[in-house]
């Protein structure tokens, strides 16, 4: 059925697009092709820090494209590093970002601090590295394994002027190499995504010089100073936002009972001071019951009917998951439940997910992601 609905497509013709010529753009997936479809792909914000199971920039780049025009507001409830804020903001929309996990939370907002590279040097530049009073005793036996007692006692001196001072892009960039595999960052050699055992002795590493290397980096593909973009450190079920004041919806909600986003980002939870041995505390993302989760998402629902526009565009990718031999295509009942909520189903797209090496072997989701694209009555 045709839909009366229209959005804009970018606004470099500002031609309109019914709903179903949009589905029709999606089912390209020019995500997928060249040069879109790298990982590196991109503004180097992008790659401050890893994030497992974050969508790709690609693919956000694409879907704000051809469903927004310069100056609406997208919002993202699940933003986790803020990919798609991030990707709205450099197109020339305003970009909000809201997510309750402290070390996602804490990358988004770094990528709207739009202060010059020579002010965060000459900032670096100011702070005093004498590290004779700083303490270990806080830090787990599982962190200082990862490094040389004094690159750490660096990292936590630094770790608490950022905080103090709020300098959110430098506290960003040091997450950025707080652990990893190559000379630029940290630790003893690890995985960049999930810190896995280090296979080396830790070495002593100067952190400045590596965290200049990486603030220079992030200003590689330049990117405006000025920004009405946002990050909230909240939660989808009660959004910081006024009523009416989103114009579209783009989002890759988390899928129950899949990642493990308290494991797979251990250390640069530490990093804020979680307690890991308190991990059933934290694990209030990872929904394990299949209506548990639908309950959840519908509270989410009911609080973006309340800060979308009227007839606004709602975009969700969704994977299905496996348990056994049983497929539950998790975006089919979402829909459902969104429904009843008074929103309109207008279409689904399948897109076939590509191989990505950083996804872990437990992982049970499908290889197959749905996008479904609903408007607010």
């Amino acid at each position: 059925m045709q839909s009366s609905l229209t959005m804009y497509s970018n606004s470099e013709n500002l031609k309109l697009l019914s709903v179903n010529e949009m589905i029709n753009q999606i089912k390209k997936a020019q995500w997928r092709k060249e040069p879109y479809k790298f990982q590196n792909w991109a503004n180097w914000l992008h790659r401050m820090s890893p994030y497992v199971g974050k969508i790709k920039p690609g693919m956000a780049h694409w879907l704000i494209k051809i469903a927004s025009k310069e100056g609406e507001t997208i919002l993202d409830p699940f933003s986790g590093i803020g990919t798609i804020p991030l990707e709205a903001d450099l197109q020339g929309r305003i970009g909000i970002g809201v997510d309750l996990n402290p070390y996602a939370y804490s990358i988004s907002r770094a990528k709207f601090e739009r202060a010059s590279m020579e002010e965060h040097i000459k900032w670096l530049d100011s702070i005093n590295m004498d590290i004779s009073k700083v303490s270990l005793d806080k830090c787990s036996p599982f962190m200082k394994k990862f490094y040389h007692p004094d690159t750490l006692k660096e990292i936590i001196l630094l770790r608490d002027l950022m905080i103090k001072e709020k300098k959110h892009f430098l506290l960003g960039c040091l997450l950025g190499i707080i652990h990893g595999h190559r000379p630029g960052h940290l630790s003893a050699v690890t995985s960049l995504v999930i810190p896995f055992n280090p296979k080396t002795k830790p070495e002593y590493k100067k952190v400045i010089p590596r965290l200049k290397a990486k603030i220079k980096r992030m200003y590689s593909d330049g990117f405006s100073t000025k920004t009405k973009s946002k990050a909230f450190h909240a939660d989808a079920r009660n959004l910081p936002l006024a009523d009416g004041s989103v114009d579209l919806v783009i989002s890759s909600p988390p899928y129950f009972d899949t990642l493990d986003y308290v494991n797979d980002n251990r250390l640069r939870l530490e990093f804020f001071g979680y307690d890991y041995n308190k991990k059933e505390k934290l694990k209030v993302d990872l929904i394990q019951n299949k209506e548990d989760y639908l309950e959840e998402m519908r509270k989410v629902g009911i609080e973006l009917k309340r800060v979308i526009k009227n007839k606004g565009l709602c975009i969700f990718i969704l994977g299905d998951l496996h348990r056994g031999k049983t497929r539950i295509n998790t975006a089919n009942e979402v829909m459902k439940i969104y429904e009843m909520l008074g929103f309109k189903t207008h279409g689904t797209v399948e897109d076939a997910m590509p191989t990505n090496k950083c996804i872990p072997s437990n992982y049970k989701r499908s290889k197959m992601d749905r996008i479904i694209l609903m408007t607010n009555g």
